[in-house]
């Protein structure tokens, strides 16, 4: 069997299709999961792109005096690897866990990328927001 080229761009269409719909799929995904951990507190977004196997997007909540609320990290490159729990990460403090992470080896380092990022999103967030009460005080 052959393929004509009016067949080969058939498949290259419909796997476009599909590119479309996996990424719709993930982005509801993501958005669900900010809704949700957005009523817990402040949030931090952090992603890790890999160049072989999937990447990962983790999102931290805390409350304004960096205590950890929840989180969830979605990992792989399917959109059938939904958000999930990440497990003993609640009552920690943002700037003891970023502190730890920052300790590890630099090897180690790169499979909490996308942690790294999300805790420094949340401590920029939370030293704005000391700035602004601080200065509305000052006033």
């Amino acid at each position: 069997m052959t393929l004509t080229l009016s067949d080969c761009l058939g498949i290259l269409f419909l796997l476009m299709i599909v590119q479309i719909i996996g990424t719709h799929l993930q982005v509801r995904q993501y958005r669900k999961s900010v809704r949700k951990l957005h009523k817990l507190g402040n949030l931090g977004v952090g992603s890790n792109r890999r160049r072989l196997g999937g990447g990962s997007v983790v999102i931290i909540a805390c409350k304004s005096d960096g205590t950890i609320t929840g989180g969830e990290e979605m990992k792989g490159f399917t959109i059938f690897s939904g958000f999930k729990e990440i497990p003993n990460i609640v009552g920690k403090n943002i700037y003891d866990l970023k502190a730890q992470y920052s300790a590890l080896p630099e090897k180690e380092q790169r499979n909490f990328k996308a942690y790294l990022q999300a805790l420094e999103a949340l401590e920029i967030r939370l030293n704005s927001e000391a700035e602004k009460s601080a200065e509305k005080s000052d006033a």
